[in-house]
């Protein structure tokens, strides 16, 4: 009933402003209710008053915040962000009048504040700049750092959801804790006070500016140190003030410096330095981060041998809306307990959801259950968690799928087989790809936009074009390109081996001589060898179970698997010497030829067959071979 109301008085505003607009006008409104039902603000300040003049509703609200600005000092400059240009004094008075009849209890304000923040970023996630987190990933996080009591530190605070869950868990937990926070965007800041208004959080010290150039809490020289902190900072922003940051005074970068494009890494180390010695953090972090490789993979193989990554969770896909990235938590811990020392707990939760509508997702509270347990615990689940010493991470790759693995696979040909992962490991002929290739490169992105289908100078290979690992030339689309630059980088050449790159299914051929321009579509990655790996030898290895257990490690995703060019460079190939790779693979094609020579001629033999049969039944008169 209240819930309804709630978003039937936001449908008033609806019509005059927009999202980021109505929430500013909401959320200040809503907490003079808030604080008349505490009997916190003078009679002058209070809606009801307010009524009272129709006709200059914007400047009595204004009047209004001030008033509350002047009784409590920690809401200095908050109202600042009411913005009601466009709002019509009609609108705002209806508007006014619903709110001024809300007589709530404090517990039934913050749970309504909840849904309303819940409603109004749920279709905007991490969009600029990075505002609200999800509330079961607040939980989660919250859940597996236990802030029981000490300090509790928040970089990139949003609008405050994390401050407020943890002091929701202490609370629960009957302990007491005091909180920290920054953030950058004056707008969230604002919010994020309101809401730490609205749930009663006065133990916290939030404070606006920029975390990486301007770090807010600090002690003497140092950055200040706190018992706990989680951060879910914004994915991949760019650092404007590149030079600056780098001449960082706090030596908060010191297992790398963070890349100029994205910022996740030094929020990573701007968290970890804000951690006492027995400190414990969680991060909300991308797929990417865990993997791309330059300074990045620098930094992370440092955090390795430092021992300071305890775990790494991958969590499902579209838990923030706008987009089906990936997220995973990553937990660092200053102090692991001996028995973790050295090892790295992963835990794959892909598949732990609960399906809100078909764009959302969310942590239940099951699932959240079943993650805590395995971590606290140490658990080790098949296909869920598991340990991995730091010594056998390679390339500081941290992605779980790479680790949690059960070494099965089906094969078309044989089976269900499962891989001996050592056997492969210790082969002495191993060689990464990356240094038996020319290069390894994406198809073109095929699209109304970039090709016109019908008739053109160039042909394209498709998904269907490829069958039984043979590419069928005859049958190619043929296109004209509405843009040619770089276009030699998808042109496909003889001795290419293509590799389709989405899907369950993987499709793997070989490019024969071609006398036309052929270019590679998006759906496959090309790879051009060195004069070391011949081109069918590598088709064959990679169709084997060996094979195939390598390239479905390296897919990611959920929904849609894929594999990233950057991934086949790392796949082990047991080399030998070239002639002696023709030698096989002409020997083995000899034989699959003779072998298929007489499949035909057994359908053949079955054809007689069944026709004499047909014949003896009488019915051989009745119909016509016509192919």
């Amino acid at each position: 009933m209240e819930d309804n109301m709630l978003f039937n008085q936001l449908d008033l505003l609806r019509g005059d402003l927009q999202l980021d607009k109505m929430k500013n006008v909401a959320f200040p409104v809503y907490s003079l209710q808030f604080l008349k039902n505490n009997n916190k603000i003078p009679q002058e300040a209070q809606i009801s008053s307010i009524l009272k003049h129709e006709d200059n509703l914007v400047e009595s609200l204004i009047h209004a915040f001030k008033l509350v600005e002047n009784e409590y000092p920690d809401l200095k400059g908050v109202y600042d962000i009411f913005a009601s240009e466009g709002l019509s004094q009609k609108v705002l008075f209806n508007f006014l009048l619903q709110v001024k009849n809300m007589e709530l209890t404090n517990d039934r304000w913050a749970t309504l504040i909840d849904k309303l923040f819940n409603n109004l970023y749920e279709n905007e996630g991490k969009k600029d700049g990075g505002q609200y987190s999800p509330e079961s990933i607040n939980q989660l996080g919250v859940a597996l750092l236990q802030p029981y009591s000490g300090t509790f530190y928040d970089g990139a605070a949003g609008v405050g959801a994390t401050i407020v869950e943890v002091e929701k868990y202490t609370n629960e937990n009957t302990g007491k804790i005091h909180l920290f926070g920054q953030e950058v965007n004056y707008n969230n800041w604002a919010l994020a006070k309101l809401n730490l208004l609205f749930h009663g959080v006065e133990n916290v010290d939030l404070r606006l500016g920029d975390t990486l150039l301007k770090p807010a809490f600090i002690e003497g020289k140092n950055i200040a140190k706190f018992d706990r902190v989680m951060m879910d900072f914004p994915f991949s922003l760019n650092i404007t003030d590149y030079e600056t940051l780098l001449k960082d005074s706090y030596n908060r970068f010191i297992y790398g410096k963070p890349p100029r494009r994205s910022a996740d890494m030094a929020f990573i180390m701007h968290g970890l330095s804000s951690l006492n010695q027995n400190g414990k953090a969680v991060f909300v972090v991308t797929n990417g981060m865990l993997f791309r490789q330059g300074v990045e993979g620098t930094i992370r193989q440092n955090m390795i041998t430092a021992d300071v990554i305890e775990a790494v969770i991958a969590l499902p896909e579209n838990i923030y809306t706008e987009t089906g990235i990936q997220t995973n938590l990553l937990v660092l811990n200053k102090n692991k307990p001996s028995e973790r020392k050295g090892k790295i707990l992963f835990i794959n939760a892909e598949e732990e959801f609960k399906q809100l509508n078909r764009r959302r997702k969310q942590l239940d509270h099951e699932n959240i259950e079943k993650i805590v347990n395995a971590y606290d615990n140490g658990s080790e689940i098949k296909g869920f968690s598991k340990f991995i010493k730091t010594n056998q991470i390679e390339d500081a790759d941290l992605l779980c799928k790479r680790y949690l693995e059960d070494n099965e696979i089906v094969v078309d040909t044989f089976g269900r087989i499962r891989v001996i992962q050592d056997k492969i490991n210790n082969q002495s002929n191993n060689i990464s790809l990356s240094n038996l290739a020319q290069s390894i490169y994406r198809g073109f992105n095929v699209s109304s936009k970039s090709v016109e289908e019908g008739f053109g100078d160039y042909k394209i290979i498709k998904l269907s074009d490829v069958k039984d690992g043979e590419i069928n030339l005859g049958e190619l689309t043929s296109v004209t390109l509405k843009r040619k630059s770089k276009v030699e980088m998808y042109l496909v050449q003889r001795g290419d081996v293509i590799i389709s790159n989405r899907g369950t299914s993987i499709k793997i051929a070989v490019v024969p001589h071609v006398e036309e321009n052929i270019i590679l579509s998006h759906n496959f990655l090309g790879i051009r060898c060195t004069n070391q790996l011949d081109p069918y030898f590598l088709k064959e290895y990679l169709e084997s179970p060996v094979g195939q257990y390598m390239l479905a490690s390296k897919q990611i995703g959920t929904n849609i698997l894929t594999i990233n060019p950057k991934d086949l460079e790392d796949i082990k190939v047991p080399v030998i010497d070239i002639e002696e790779q023709l030698k096989i693979v002409e020997g083995f094609y000899e034989m699959n030829s003779s072998i298929h020579e007489r499949q035909q001629q057994l359908e053949e033999e079955k054809k007689q067959m069944q026709l004499k049969l047909y014949e003896s039944m009488g019915i051989r008169e009745s119909f016509l071979i016509i192919d």
